[in-house]
């Protein structure tokens, strides 16, 4: 990989009860997906969510993110995945 890519990680969870609030769809719920993706250069961080296998992704509400070292990417979408995954009893 070329240092002026993106770093994409996905991984499949299941969110807190309620869901998670989307700016394009309001609060969505059930097995999710999140992506995140870091820029080498600036640490500009895009976190998106979308139901798991589904085609379409929705933007998390809140931000900008942006990383002080984007090489903190992969341990923070580590960090997101265990705090959102919570799944109901």
């Amino acid at each position: 990989m070329n240092d002026t890519q993106l770093t994409d990680r996905y991984t499949v969870f299941s969110p807190p009860r309620g869901g998670l609030m989307t700016r394009e769809v309001g609060v969505i719920s059930g097995e999710l997906e999140l992506h995140t993706a870091a820029d080498p250069d600036d640490g500009t961080l895009t976190l998106r969510v979308r139901y798991a296998g589904a085609a379409e992704w929705y933007t998390l509400d809140g931000g900008p993110y942006r990383l002080h070292d984007p090489r903190d990417h992969e341990v923070l979408h580590d960090v997101l995945v265990d705090l959102l995954h919570r799944p109901q009893p």
